[in-house]
């Protein structure tokens, strides 16, 4: 870490603020939050497990869009995790991109 981020953390500090990992940590005491926080979890390691799988073989968003008879734009929206699709619908990304998920 340089001095010009070494003063500016310093500086941050003294004013009270936190990193995002302390908030994390304090937050995910509160059991609502984590339930929620647990939650999101899955919905991202499958958006991530898509986006590798899709990536890995050199696919396109609308190349997968394609596969899974969709409009590209819901697959962007997907990846960014704007949208929550249902069931049906990711199992129909997943299958685009060969990616299986397991739950345990």
């Amino acid at each position: 870490m340089n001095r010009k981020t070494a003063s500016f953390i310093a500086k941050a500090r003294k004013s009270g603020w936190v990193t995002f990992e302390e908030m994390l940590e304090k937050q995910l005491r509160d059991p609502k939050f984590r339930k929620l926080w647990e939650a999101g979890a899955v919905a991202h390691e499958i958006r991530t497990a898509v986006i590798r799988k899709r990536i890995e073989k050199k696919l396109t968003q609308a190349q997968v869009a394609k596969r899974a008879n969709m409009q590209q734009s819901a697959i962007a929206r997907f990846e960014t995790g704007e949208s929550s699709p249902t069931l049906e619908t990711a199992s129909r990304i997943l299958a685009a991109v060969g990616a299986k998920v397991h739950v345990s």
